[in-house]
């Protein structure tokens, strides 16, 4: 098997299994379905007939819903909208080479919509959708503030097809500058999840790719040049990627940079990569974190979160 071919088979499974894991999470909620020939998402509206902030809501890897997510910050007393932005039939199949215009796109369709108080949007994006909320908060000066979960620091290759070779985002139709993890540790990856192990911690497998600063560097978030707010939440015991190391890569730059906007890291102590949402048994991606400490850092969340966006968007 050639290296490409081993990346598709990789890249394509571990796909297919977060895409599962996230249909399991569907609630029974409401809201409004947009699917036209620009954006696929769900909208979400606030319990008031006054003019609400917006939200982008960016999910990950996965490339499901975050309804949970959503629903939790439509009660905040904010319009939400949910896009996806890969793996339907209207989008691209897989996460590879995204233009970062789609969520331009989004941003201004929000900004204009009926019940949004033009000029008052954020971007909350968990994970992988990190990434694309800075790039577009870096594209986009409509952004006021960005809230970053789990968080990564770089642009790093996305599990579509062309998985290893390709980056995740493009800009203007040219590949943004990427990372990959290794091979030996992807064959590792591949291995476990073809064994069905479960459980699986690839947190280390990040850290050992990030310890290729060259590459690291090429791929880095533009971070110090976007024109908004920032919030980063991590979970010290993040057992899918460093996600707190990622986070406080971007709070160095931004310490070393002439950034005019606020910023915050909160790392949460006993958490994982996605508070709320507690690993069980069968579970094929660790989540890590304890109980108490994921369910605390959800609650936390919630109230840090609504008071960020309130402050820098009413």
């Amino acid at each position: 098997m050639n290296l490409k071919a081993f990346w598709k088979c990789l890249l394509c499974s571990i796909l297919l299994i977060t895409q599962i894991d996230a249909a399991a999470e569907e609630l029974d909620i409401q809201y409004e379905t947009i699917e036209n020939n620009q954006l696929v998402g769900r909208l979400w509206l606030p319990d008031t007939d006054k003019l609400s902030p917006a939200i982008l809501l960016l999910g990950g890897s996965g490339g499901g819903y975050e309804n949970k997510d959503a629903e939790w910050l439509s009660k905040s007393g904010f319009v939400v909208f949910n896009v996806r932005y890969f793996g339907s039939k209207e989008l691209p199949e897989n996460l590879v080479n995204i233009p970062i215009e789609y969520f331009n796109t989004a941003v201004n369709w929000l900004d204009n919509h009926r019940l949004v108080n033009k000029g008052a949007i954020g971007i909350f994006g968990h994970s992988k959708g990190t990434e694309a909320a800075i790039l577009t908060a870096f594209y986009n000066p409509l952004v006021k503030a960005v809230v970053v979960r789990s968080p990564s620091s770089i642009v790093w290759a996305g599990p579509g097809w062309a998985g290893f070779n390709e980056s995740s985002w493009a800009w203007e139709g040219k590949p943004l500058d990427y990372h990959s993890v290794g091979l030996i540790d992807g064959a590792i990856w591949l291995s476990r999840i073809l064994r069905d192990k479960k459980l699986i911690e690839t947190r280390q497998m990040f850290e050992n790719a990030l310890g290729d600063k060259s590459s690291v560097n090429s791929a880095i978030l533009p971070v110090e040049h976007i024109k908004a707010d920032l919030l980063l939440l991590s979970g010290k015991d993040d057992q899918q990627w460093p996600s707190t190391t990622m986070a406080n890569m971007l709070v160095s730059i931004l310490e070393d940079s002439n950034f005019k906007f606020g910023y915050r890291h909160i790392a949460f102590d006993n958490a994982g990569h996605r508070p709320g949402s507690l690993s069980k048994p069968d579970d094929t991606f660790a989540n890590g974190g304890t109980v108490q400490g994921n369910i605390e850092a959800h609650n936390r969340t919630k109230v840090i979160v609504k008071e960020f966006f309130d402050k820098k968007l009413r």
